[in-house]
């Protein structure tokens, strides 16, 4: 009969094994990623991975009709704390 030493041995080996295999999983899942974004033109953008919004670019003339939002809020955050 298998002791509970030997056993707590084999359980150890075993997660050594798939922490090996997970890493070679992921080293494969990081190449093939990287190989379709690289044939469909996808960005670190594209799949929300650059943590800030995506600028939506905008002509100059859109620019200069666009009002400027931070005296607003300046003004709302400081007649809210009077």
């Amino acid at each position: 009969m298998t002791t509970y030493k030997e056993l707590q041995a084999q359980i150890e080996q075993l997660r050594k094994q798939a922490e090996e295999l997970r890493q070679a999983e992921i080293a494969d899942v990081i190449t093939e990623i990287k190989t379709k974004m690289q044939e469909y033109g996808i960005t670190g953008a594209d799949l929300g991975l650059m943590g800030k919004k995506r600028i939506i670019k905008t002509s100059p003339a859109m620019e200069a009709e666009t009002p400027a939002m931070t005296p607003a809020i300046e003004d709302t955050a400081a007649g809210s704390t009077m």
